[in-house]
């Protein structure tokens, strides 16, 4: 019989730095609604999987990662290092995603007629957004757009 191990602190989506740059704000304006709108715990289990993440934001040049910790996720935006999933995209982007239909945790699937879904592909294809880590960390680059994706539309 497996017991359920209750989380030792409530969940955080921490800021690291108060004069970090835009990137850093905007990620973390996304993940702090998605982690606050949760009630079933579902957004911490997945949130402490995540492995570390860069997002470099291409219109603005600024960059800022992503790093799972043991109270939650911290967004900075010191960026050295390797990380699994590297994602280079304008800021338009970014606010595209959270609106994009993910079927699970695994696949985006739309709206198919959607003029974003479109747009993100057309612009994958004409390396405009670049994702490091996609086929190899696969997982966790899923798992960050589903951390940031807007549910239960």
């Amino acid at each position: 019989m497996k017991a359920k191990v209750a989380p030792a602190g409530p969940f955080t989506v921490s800021l690291a730095d108060e004069d970090s740059n835009g990137a850093a704000c905007l990620v973390h304006m996304l993940l702090s609604q998605q982690a606050d709108g949760d009630t079933t715990g579902r957004f911490a289990r997945e949130a402490a999987r995540l492995r570390p993440v860069k997002l470099v934001l291409t219109d603005t040049q600024e960059a800022c990662a992503v790093v799972a910790g043991p109270g939650g996720l911290t967004v900075t935006d010191r960026v050295d290092g390797r990380y699994a999933t590297a994602i280079e995209a304008a800021s338009r982007h970014l606010l595209d995603v959270p609106q994009l239909r993910l079927a699970g945790r695994f696949l985006i699937t739309g709206p198919l007629r959607g003029p974003r879904l479109w747009s993100l592909l057309r612009d994958i294809a004409a390396r405009r957004v670049v994702i490091g880590g996609l086929l190899r960390h696969y997982a966790n680059t899923m798992r960050f757009l589903w951390l940031i994706n807007v549910r239960g539309r």
